[in-house]
């Protein structure tokens, strides 16, 4: 028997407020859904459901444990009942990879209210086999079935290494009130295979297809000591799960060949081809992973992030780390569904310098987005839009822009598109970790973190922005100038009313918030999932309506 759209969408709200009042212990009180671009962020997170878990035994584990942090968060509304938005994010991080497990945080009244929700057996805390968790992503089918993607893993590597480790998906039918137990897309026991930085996207227009990738390095780690036919030792493990940071350092380790002369003549060290899975029933099963795309020896993808292109293609975009320590943002296609692809091609050249994010005064590290990027397809003209961290203008880190009106073929010039003012203290101009989205009539809106507000008073002073250009027939977004509030060109819209101090965020290998944050259309708003420090190793997932001031002009008029 078939359900119509209206049917599903009546059903789903009433088992949804049912269940809600059942799960829903302690809700959290967030934003009215039309509230202004002017609403303070209101959290989503709330105290750890993994307080009291001993399941785990943190202390024997290496690293230091930040309770009651939450980091990393990504967001999907439902397109049948638009009021039931689910947010994913890491819960209780480690210093050293991942966290004690993964929390989803679900409303069904548009976001007044969240509730949260553990995912069950992901990691030991939630009535799993694995440690920890990261990279939690989130997305909802076009008849409203939801998907919750983890990489899980285990802390039992003394040299470094990854350990035992999975990507697993859960499914929810429900709207997120309640998840089934997971199904591993891939499972690596190998210690010296790690699979990173997963994504996952259900096919907008159709149910039966649901999209997965990641990247799976492989570590060809000399004995302890032994040295590289570089000279240099060889790079041991996977920093114990954390792939953003291991690509970071052979990212270094590359181009230190390359200007010793020695590019090419190394022993091969490391591999990591993008892997992808796909379900072609709506998640009733998952059919077994491909390697769609190796880089070769010495080389990897990470960031593998999937989107589907109004065509029905099926793309993956993903960093490339080539052997001569260049970087691109390439692109592998499929046309029939994902079960076969073309060969891949690297059309952004980007990462001209490799900085990072310090804090202006202090100069302390902040682990930040640098070698990953954001993808975003307009579902009506087929346009794709990439934002970076690059520190191509002025040898710093800002966010710059790239777009294609062709499906990928060709980009545009990059062109930064932070409207940080200018300031003499030079690590004050900084912009890190950018998302995007595309938002009602076609307007790109791009969110980042910068130290404008800050005062040399012993703070570090943190804000989060945003920044629209609507494109059209006498506006470019290709040019810095079409970028601003919506009125004025080259301003943009703080959405911290108060700064946040960036040395009390926890440390994994940097002052850390994660190394994303989520970003989705609601009607006609945008609506972040992203990081707040409230206090001292005390980090929250926050939300707000996001509106350029035309819209809410326009709305008001």
């Amino acid at each position: 028997m078939s359900v119509s759209r209206s049917d599903t969408k009546s059903n789903l709200l009433s088992g949804q407020k049912i269940a809600m009042r059942l799960a829903c212990g302690i809700c959290i009180s967030a934003f009215a859904a039309a509230a202004s671009h002017a609403a303070s962020p209101a959290r989503i997170s709330g105290t750890s459901p993994f307080a009291t878990c001993t399941a785990d035994v943190p202390t024997a584990q290496a690293g230091t444990l930040y309770p009651d942090s939450e980091i990393e968060p990504w967001i999907d509304v439902n397109p049948v009942n638009t009021r039931n938005v689910i947010a994913g994010w890491q819960q209780d991080r480690w210093s050293n990879g991942g966290a004690r497990g993964l929390v989803s945080g679900v409303s069904i009244d548009g976001g007044a209210t969240w509730a949260t929700i553990v995912p069950p057996k992901i990691t030991k805390c939630s009535g799993g086999i694995y440690d920890r968790a990261s990279d939690p992503w989130v997305t909802f089918g076009p008849t409203g079935k939801a998907f919750f993607l983890s990489l899980a893993f285990n802390n039992d590597r003394p040299d470094g290494g990854g350990g035992h480790n999975a990507v697993l998906v859960s499914r929810s039918l429900n709207g997120g009130i309640s998840w089934g137990n997971p199904v591993p897309l891939i499972i690596d026991t190998d210690g010296q295979i790690f699979n990173d930085k997963e994504s996952m996207l259900a096919d907008p227009a159709d149910q039966k297809y649901v999209y997965a990738a990641w990247d799976r390095l492989q570590d060809f780690t000399l004995p302890s000591g032994s040295k590289s036919a570089a000279g240099k030792a060889a790079p041991r493990g996977n920093h114990a799960g954390d792939g953003a940071a291991t690509a970071r350092d052979r990212l270094r380790m590359l181009k230190s060949r390359v200007r010793s002369g020695n590019a090419g003549r190394a022993f091969v060290t490391f591999k990591g081809p993008a892997y992808f899975a796909r379900t072609t029933n709506g998640g009733n099963s998952w059919e077994p992973p491909t390697k769609i795309y190796d880089p070769g020896n010495d080389a990897q993808t990470i960031n593998n992030l999937v989107e589907v292109l109004p065509d029905g293609t099926v793309a993956d975009f993903f960093t490339d780390i080539s052997s001569l320590g260049e970087t691109h943002i390439g692109i592998v296609k499929s046309t029939d569904k994902g079960k076969t692809f073309h060969p891949a091609t690297l059309p952004v050249s980007t990462f001209v310098t490799f900085n990072g994010t310090s804090t202006p005064d202090s100069h302390e590290p902040v682990r930040d987005g640098n070698i990953l990027f954001d993808v975003a397809v307009d579902s009506g003209n087929g346009n794709i839009y990439l934002v970076w961290q690059d520190g191509r203008f002025g040898n710093l880190d800002r966010v710059v822009f790239s777009m294609s009106t062709d499906a990928g073929v060709s980009f545009t010039d990059p062109v930064r598109i932070n409207m940080t003012p200018a300031s003499p203290l030079r690590l004050r101009n900084q912009a890190f970790i950018p998302s995007v989205e595309v938002g009602a009539n076609h307007q790109i809106v791009v969110t980042y973190y910068d130290f404008r507000n800050d005062q040399s008073d012993g703070r570090e002073a943190t804000d989060y922005f945003a920044v629209f250009c609507t494109p059209g027939t006498n506006v470019d977004c290709g040019k810095r100038v079409s970028w601003g509030d919506g009125v004025t060109p080259k301003t943009d819209i703080r959405l911290t009313p108060v700064s946040f101090d960036m040395l009390d965020a926890p440390v994994a290998r940097g002052h850390f918030l994660g190394d994303y944050t989520g970003l989705v259309k609601k009607g006609n708003v945008v609506i972040p999932a992203f990081g707040l420090v409230d206090s001292l190793n005390h980090t929250s997932i926050n939300t707000l309506p996001i509106r350029s001031k035309s819209a809410v002009s326009s709305s008001n008029e």
